[in-house]
C-alpha cells in the first residue's frame, strides 16, 4: 500500500474527537417549569444509524410533558433514501420502520410530533416525489390517535407552507417546507392546489406570519429541512475521508483513494441540496430576508439536512440563532469554525436539541447527545454499558425579561 494511501486510512481511523468540558447547566427549581418545551431533531430516517436517540428523546419529552406543554419537531429526512413508497414496493417495510421509531418516539409522551419534509421524503423528483410527501403526510395523519399527537405541516403534503403553531403561552412555531422551495422554484408542481402555490407566494406568507400579533408577543422558532447556514458538508467542508475516499459514502469498505475530487464536484453547484448552487442561495437568501422583515426578531431558525449539531449566531439571517440539529440517525463530517458548538461523525454521537421557554421570558437551549462514546473509551464499557443522555452544550438564548 502506497505510504499517502496508508497515512490517510490512519487519520481516518483515528480516536472520535472529544467534546469541549462544559459547567454543569442551570438547575431551575421545579416551581419554575418552563411554560413550554421543544425538542429539534432531523435526519432521522435511518432507523439502523440512529441507536437510543430516539428512545432516549422520548423519555426526556415524556418527563417534561409533566410539568409544560411540549412538541417534538422532526425536520425532514423522515424516510431514506427516497420517502414513503406505495404498498408492495420492496422498500416499503423499511421506510414503515423508518417513520414507525419516530412515531414511537412520541407515542405516549403527552408531547406533539411535528413533521416537516426534506428532501429524501420527496424522493424522486416530478409527480412521483409529489405523490411520496402526499403518501407520508397521509400516514402521519392516519397515524395520529389518543396517545399520539402527531400532525405533518404544512397539513396539506407536498405544499411549501409556512403554517404557523402555537406552544404554550410563549412560543410560536413556524414549519415551511424548504424542499418545495427548491425543487419550485418558479411554478408549482402539476397537480397540486396549494395555498400558497409558489415560492415567491410562500415568502410573503413568511412575512405576514412573522408580522402578526401572536409573532410579536411570543419567542418565534422558524423550523424547516435546509439550513441558512452550515460548517458541514452542505456548506462546504468535507473531513478527511471524503476529500481521499469519497466512495465509501456508496459502500463503507471502498477505500479507493480518489483525492480532491469529491469536494471539488459538491463546491461546483451541482446540487441544489449544497450551499454552493445558485438556486439554494437564492432560496437561503429569501427566507433571510422574510425573517429579517419581522417586526421582533425570531429567537431561531432551526433546521437539519445536515447530518451535525451546530450552534451558529444568525447575525445577517434575521434570527438571533441558527440551530442545525440533524443527528438523528447518519452523522457527517463538522469543523467548529464560528461556530459556538458543533458536533458530527468525529464525535459519533447522535442527539437532539431542547429548547425551553420560561415565563419570565428566558429561553434555555440545550444540546444533548447518546452518550455512547463513554461506552466506546472504555468507561464501564462492554455489554454492560448502557448510552445515556449527555449534555454536550447549553446556552441562555435570551435572559429573563426579553
Amino acid at each position: 500500500m502506497p505510504l499517502g494511501v496508508a497515512a490517510a486510512l490512519a487519520l481516518t481511523g483515528c480516536a472520535a474527537k472529544s467534546f469541549d468540558p462544559i459547567p454543569p447547566p442551570p438547575d431551575r427549581q421545579a416551581a419554575d417549569a418552563p411554560d413550554a418545551v421543544l425538542y429539534l431533531i432531523g435526519d432521522a430516517g435511518d432507523p439502523e444509524w440512529g441507536g437510543p436517540i430516539l428512545s432516549l428523546l422520548h423519555d426526556d419529552a415524556a418527563e417534561r410533558s409533566r410539568t409544560s406543554e411540549v412538541a417534538i419537531a422532526f425536520m425532514g429526512d423522515n424516510i431514506y433514501d427516497s420517502g414513503l413508497h406505495e404498498p408492495g414496493h420492496p422498500e416499503r417495510e423499511q421506510n414503515i420502520l423508518a417513520i414507525e421509531t419516530q412515531l414511537d418516539a412520541v407515542r405516549g409522551t403527552g408531547a406533539r410530533g411535528l413533521f416537516v419534509s426534506g428532501n429524501h421524503d420527496w424522493g424522486p423528483g416530478g409527480e412521483r416525489g409529489l405523490e411520496q410527501i402526499r403518501r407520508q403526510s397521509a400516514y402521519i395523519d392516519d397515524a395520529a390517535g389518543e396517545d399520539l399527537n402527531v400532525a405533518f405541516l404544512p397539513p396539506e403534503g407536498g405544499c411549501p407552507g409556512p403554517v404557523a403553531e402555537t406552544l404554550g403561552k410563549t412560543a410560536l412555531l413556524v414549519a415551511v417546507d424548504t424542499e418545495f422551495l427548491l425543487r419550485y422554484e418558479k411554478e408549482p408542481p402539476a397537480g397540486s392546489d396549494c395555498e400558497p402555490s409558489t415560492a415567491a407566494e410562500a415568502y410573503a406568507r413568511l412575512r405576514a406570519i412573522l408580522a402578526e400579533p401572536e409573532a410579536t408577543a411570543r419567542h418565534v422558532v422558524v423550523f424547516a429541512h435546509h439550513t441558512l447556514k452550515t460548517n458541514g458538508q452542505h456548506g462546504g467542508y468535507f473531513g478527511v475521508k471524503n476529500q481521499l475516499f469519497p466512495l465509501t459514502n456508496i459502500w463503507g469498505p471502498l477505500y479507493i483513494p480518489i483525492p480532491f475530487l469529491y469536494p471539488i464536484g459538491r463546491n461546483s453547484g451541482v446540487s441544489s441540496q449544497d450551499m454552493s448552487n445558485p438556486k439554494n442561495r437564492r432560496m437561503v437568501d429569501s427566507l433571510a430576508a422574510a425573517v429579517s422583515s419581522a417586526p421582533s426578531r425570531p429567537v431561531a431558525f432551526a433546521s437539519g439536512h445536515e447530518h451535525t449539531l451546530q450552534v451558529l449566531r444568525g447575525d445577517g439571517f434575521g434570527a438571533d440563532w441558527l440551530l442545525v440539529s440533524g443527528a438523528g440517525s447518519r452523522l457527517t463530517a463538522v469543523e467548529k469554525a464560528d461556530a459556538l458548538f458543533a458536533a458530527g461523525r468525529g464525535h459519533g454521537e447522535r442527539g437532539y436539541m431542547r429548547v425551553e421557554f420560561f415565563r419570565d421570558g428566558a429561553v434555555l437551549l440545550t444540546v444533548v447527545t447518546d452518550g455512547s462514546s463513554e461506552c466506546r473509551g472504555g468507561n464501564g464499557g462492554g455489554e454492560a454499558c448502557q448510552p445515556e443522555p449527555t449534555v454536550r452544550y447549553w446556552s441562555w438564548l435570551r435572559a429573563a425579561g426579553s
